[in-house]
This record gives C-alpha cells, structure tokens and sequence, in this order.
C-alpha cells in the first residue's frame, strides 16, 4: 500500500504501477491473509490482485511452494494462503529461524534451491504441527469442561512460537476470544498472542485493562501482550468478565446468508462465489442453508449431502455426523472448500 502510494504521489504512469503492483501484489497478498488484517478497501484489492499474479508467477521458489501449499497450484484461493502458503512460510519462525523461509523467496531462478527451500518447509511445518498438537492436548486437559466467555492460558512449558496458534484452536474449540500465555526470557514476565472470535475486537478489550500490560497492540482479531506473571490471574478474571456481556449477546446460533437448493450449485454459480474472492477477515466466506437433505458418505473428516439427485462434498470440523443425517445443513463455501458449520435435524 505504501509503495502504491509513493507511486502516485510521484506520478508514474498506469504502465509503471502496473508493474510495480504485479510484482509487489503476490507478496502483499500473502502477508495480509497471513496476518488475519481485514481485507477491505485498498487491502482487498491488492490482495485480489495478489492472487490473479501468484498463479502466474515465474519465481521456481513461489511456484514449489504453490505447488506443495495449494489444491490447485494453477489458481490459488485465499484459503490455499492461509491454511497452506502461510503456515509453511510462519513454521520457519516458530521452529527454527526466518531465514529459512527467506531461501525460497531468494530462489527466483535456482529450481534446486527452491525445490530444497520449500522441502525444509514442509518439514517444519510438519514439526509444528506436531508440536503444536502434543501442547494443546495438555492445554485442553488443564482448561477442563467449565470455559469462561473470554479464556487465558498460562503455559509454561509451551514454546514462545506456537502461542498464537494454540490461542486460534482454543477459539476454534471452545468459541471464545482466547489469550495463551507462555514465559518470556525475561524473569517475572510473560508474553502472550490473542485470538477473537468473529465480531469481538480484541484491542477494544485489552485497551480496557490496559494498567495489567506493559505493552500490547494489533488489531481487532488478533493481539500480541507483555505482562507481569504476577498480574495473570487477575487479567484472568478480568478478561472473562469482559467477554460475558458479549456472550450473551452473540448466541452461538448459526446464521446463513441464503437458502442453496444444491440444484443450483453449478459451474455458473462457483464461477459467482469467485468474484467474491478473496476471503478473509473482513471479507467471510458465505454460508448457505441446505434444506430437507441428508448425509449419505461419510469418510474421514469428508461426508457427502444429498439433496434430491445433487449432492456436494463437505469438510466436517467440528459438526460431528454420521450417514443418514437428516435435516438442514449450514455450509460455508470457502474457496474450492465447502465446511460443514451447523446442523438442525428433521
């Protein structure tokens, strides 16, 4: 954004910014989707246009890690970047060291380097994944079965690199804004990452205790803090009651955008969604009601709905389902993924 507007202010032509834009956009793209920042405004579109240039990008270290990230190399979505190309590129950070990742971005011409880069990659990726697993098993064993609006978590053992990521599965498992806090290098002090839940701003919520912190900032779906260990279970409690007015507000009750008879789920109709690409903070993937239909496969985390002689494929997250389900299903469609978010049976 700064660069396209140093360019206008210095009064290129559309053919400079246009080169100057395909050649930054991929890389804005990333870090904007990566970052969780809304991706509205000028954001959007230089995230959009981000995506069109990363499918025709010529860089051998972009087009290994597209490659190895992405469902279908050949058009990235938003949710390829964020659930594949990000993840990869952040596990250099949390696991050993940035430079890691800075090697595939350097290998523009080198196919060997790059196909090396983006292997050490995968591989810490797969490390931190790993890792990030074993540490939030024990998290969700010492949080228990009583969750407060708004939850914090002191994790002492936990690696200062995977406390964001612990954070965003505690808000995908127990629906709540949650902050994981692990210990600093500096004694009596802890850092710690946030993650909200939609519709809450987090920065709004800190900013009302702000005396407990040393430092905060980010935006409204993620944080970042510093505080004294000593002021934790007071933040503790203090947090959750910030959050309980909100969560009696905002029931848990899905709502859909519209009703989708899976009749009209047809190349047209995926050709439309893509328009509204890309999706993100700011910008959420829609979210359907399928009426009157039935799961008839279920394989894995994948189960099949049925509706009439259509049918579409589903990710199952966090709906547990069974075959010969009947009711009416929420889906998001998410890219080239369909999610599977509430189920009201018949």
């Amino acid at each position: 954004m700064f660069a396209w507007a140093l360019a206008l202010k210095a009064g290129w032509n559309d053919t400079k910014i246009e080169r100057l834009l395909s050649y930054c956009s991929p890389y804005a793209a990333i870090a904007s989707i990566a970052d969780c920042v809304p991706l509205l405004h000028g954001t959007r579109t230089l995230a959009r246009l981000g995506l069109v240039e990363l499918s025709r990008s010529r860089h051998k270290g972009l087009q290994r890690l597209l490659k190895s990230a992405c469902t279908d190399p050949a058009q990235p979505d938003s949710r390829d970047v964020a659930f594949g190309v990000a993840p990869r590129i952040n596990a250099a950070g949390r696991m050993t060291h940035p430079a890691e990742a800075l090697a595939v971005f350097e290998a523009a011409l080198d196919e060997e380097a790059a196909r090396q880069g983006v292997d050490r990659l995968n591989h810490l990726n797969q490390e931190r994944r790993r890792t990030v697993k074993l540490h939030f098993e024990e998290l969700v064993e010492s949080v228990g079965t009583n969750v407060p609006a708004g939850l914090v978590v002191y994790r002492e053992t936990s690696p200062k690199g995977i406390a964001g990521l612990l954070a965003s599965k505690c808000v995908e498992r127990y629906a709540v804004p949650s902050i994981v806090l692990v210990p600093s290098t500096t004694p009596g002090i802890v850092v710690g990452s946030g993650r909200s839940a939609p519709g809450i701003d987090l920065v709004e919520i800190l900013r009302l205790h702000a005396k407990l912190f040393l430092r905060f900032g980010g935006h409204a779906q993620a944080v970042g803090l510093t505080m004294a260990i000593d002021r934790i279970e007071e933040f503790r409690e203090k947090f959750a009651q910030s959050m309980e007015p909100m969560a009696r507000e905002g029931s848990q009750r899905l709502h859909a955008e519209a009703e989708l008879p899976l009749s009209f789920a047809n190349r047209h109709f995926f050709d439309q969604l893509l328009l509204l690409e890309p999706f993100g903070e700011g910008n959420r993937p829609p979210e359907f009601s399928i009426r009157m239909a039935e799961i008839v496969i279920v394989r894995n985390k994948w189960a099949r709905i049925r509706q009439g002689r259509s049918s579409v494929e589903v990710l199952c997250w966090d709906v547990p389902v069974t075959e010969q389900m009947k009711g009416d299903f929420i889906v998001e469609f998410y890219g080239k993924t369909r999610i599977l978010r509430g189920f009201t049976p018949r």
